[in-house]
């Protein structure tokens, strides 16, 4: 995976500006190129004063002009300069924006700091990035990664779908990438599907079951490997379903940064339902790099 363009989405909220570290990480060691975006939007339609629109305009002015100083700032804390652009944005569509924005520009990795909540029927910008981008997008949880962390990737290795197999591969290129970059042990994790009921009913023999899956997806997951040289032991089996089995071994083996791949839904399907990045999403208090076919 190569990382030489980077869209930072900058947030006001976020005290710790954990997306801004991140990326001032990965200038370090890869030299990439980032530009930098912050968002402001605030409905002026709904103030008791009626306004017109010259003081409209003069109102969306002077917040975007008070954003622009403060992104400034943060730029300069963070000593990113010489390596960004930036521009402070009006707009209350994130989402939209990002993917116009992305279709015209050649991003290799967006980075965003990831918030971990939502409704039944709210979902959050987060979740709409990883269902609606076609940029792999970094959610960063902490400001930086700590000392003795890993980097997992997490893999489908019983798909028979093409596209599936072949982002397999982009996700170990990934953790790759990300685990020399940073210096830090790699681990893959391939979770098996295994009905519960019948498992109950001792019809499945889980041990077999994983044995079978070993014998079978090691071969292929050294072919993918090719000259990274990566320990048996840090090639891991486990039955059950993802959302549990991911957050279960990343914790396990202090992942600081989860690699998985999503399979975007939308409409209401996507609200009720979520897909496995959301649900381990939700879990993990990592930082986690999702990536679409």
């Amino acid at each position: 995976m190569k990382i030489e363009n980077i869209l930072v989405i900058a947030d006001q909220q976020d005290k710790q500006q954990s997306a801004l570290a991140h990326a001032k990480s990965l200038v370090k060691r890869t030299g990439a190129k980032l530009h930098i975006v912050a968002f402001n939007y605030e409905h002026l339609a709904t103030l008791a004063t009626n306004l017109n629109e010259e003081q409209k305009l003069d109102i969306q002015n002077k917040i975007l002009s008070k954003g622009e100083s403060w992104l400034k700032r943060e730029i300069a804390e963070c000593k990113l300069e010489e390596k960004s652009t930036s521009e402070v944005i009006w707009e209350k569509d994130i989402v939209a924006w990002v993917k116009k924005h992305s279709a015209s520009h050649d991003y290799d990795l967006i980075i965003k700091t990831g918030h971990r909540s939502e409704g039944p029927f709210y979902v959050p910008t987060d979740w709409h990035l990883l269902r609606n981008n076609l940029v792999p997008t970094l959610l960063v949880a902490e400001k930086k990664w700590r000392k003795k962390q890993s980097v997992m990737v997490s893999l489908d290795l019983g798909t028979h779908v093409k596209s599936k197999q072949a982002l397999n591969q982009k996700l170990l290129d990934a953790g790759i990438t990300f685990a020399t970059n940073a210096n830090m042990p790699l681990h893959i994790c391939y979770s098996l599907p295994i009905s519960t009921v019948l498992k109950d009913l001792g019809i499945i023999d889980k041990k077999a079951l994983v044995n079978d899956a070993k014998s079978r997806y090691l071969p292929i997951i050294e072919g993918m490997l090719g000259e990274y040289d990566l320990p048996l032991e840090n090639i891991h089996f486990k039955a059950g379903p993802a959302s549990k089995v991911i957050p279960s071994v990343a914790s396990k083996h202090a992942a600081g940064l989860v690699i998985m791949g999503s399979i975007g839904r939308k409409g209401l399907k996507a609200k009720l339902m979520g897909n496995t990045a959301e649900s381990v999403l939700a879990l993990l208090k990592t930082d986690i790099l999702v990536i679409q076919p």
